[in-house]
């Protein structure tokens, strides 16, 4: 689905989470509702920063090129079933004077075989190396998630950099399958080392394209007004803003 994501952002010393956890929850009336995920980033090979994509990408063609993809998947269900990976393709944040952070994305669930009962994180890799995408880095997502105004989702997060597998580390064989499975049996929540500072993410995910129903401009005025009254009402606990563009920019140099 094609996605318009509106946002805000912070960084938060471990010495105010609490504080700020309890404001969100006099803020929005709920309780925090607990986040563990999973995450690896691909970047495209020379091959697919060239423009020879595979044409299993459809509309987002133009939008991969040269831009990396982040895969997440929950680490602990609501439901206990295993969770499917989600594909998330950004593109370049938007530019200009405005009040919130305005970027394109493309996400997409990733469904291999209904029928697959087995771990499909090798199936994901191979399927990613086919379009000429292989594996980056990987960071494990903790946290905390809020819904402000029955539209803004907030998510306070720490993140924990996974260094990439040493040769030595993968076994012989099937390059992608070994390093699939070395990254999924080597992240262990309990065991990682996060970092100390806290990443404060407020947005609005507005559905564009064919599948959009009603005016787009009325939902970005309304998301646009909700991400403000947040901002205001969390005033002198968290400031939100938005961050440097470049933060966000999902393209990767290629030297050809």
């Amino acid at each position: 689905m094609s996605l318009q994501e509106l946002s805000l952002y912070a960084a938060l010393p471990p010495s105010r989470v609490a504080t700020f956890l309890s404001t969100l929850s006099a803020v929005t009336g709920m309780r925090a509702v607990p986040v563990l995920q999973h995450h690896l980033v691909f970047s495209p090979t020379p091959a697919s920063a060239s423009g020879a994509l595979h044409p299993a990408i459809g509309p987002a063609a133009t939008q991969l090129e040269a831009s990396r993809i982040d895969v997440h998947r929950d680490l602990a269900p609501a439901n206990g079933a295993k969770s499917s990976w989600t594909l998330t393709i950004p593109t370049i944040p938007e530019s200009g004077k405005r009040n919130v952070q305005v970027q394109y994305i493309n996400r997409t669930t990733f469904r291999p075989d209904e029928q697959c009962v087995t771990d499909d994180t090798g199936i994901l890799f191979r399927f990613l190396r086919a379009l000429d995408y292989v594996y980056a880095y990987d960071y494990l997502e903790r946290g905390h998630l809020f819904v402000y105004s029955g539209m803004v989702i907030i998510k306070v997060t720490q993140l924990s950099p996974q260094s990439p597998p040493q040769l030595h580390e993968i076994p012989v064989g099937d390059e992608d399958e070994h390093v699939a499975d070395t990254v999924a049996q080597h992240r262990d929540p309990e065991t990682a080392k996060f970092l100390g500072v806290w990443v404060v993410h407020a947005y609005v995910d507005i559905l564009t394209g064919s599948e959009s129903v009603g005016d787009d401009l009325e939902k970005v005025r309304i998301a646009t007004e909700r991400l403000e009254a947040l901002k205001a009402e969390i005033a002198g606990v968290v400031e939100l803003g938005i961050p440097d563009r470049g933060i966000l920019d999902p393209r990767v140099q290629i030297r050809k």
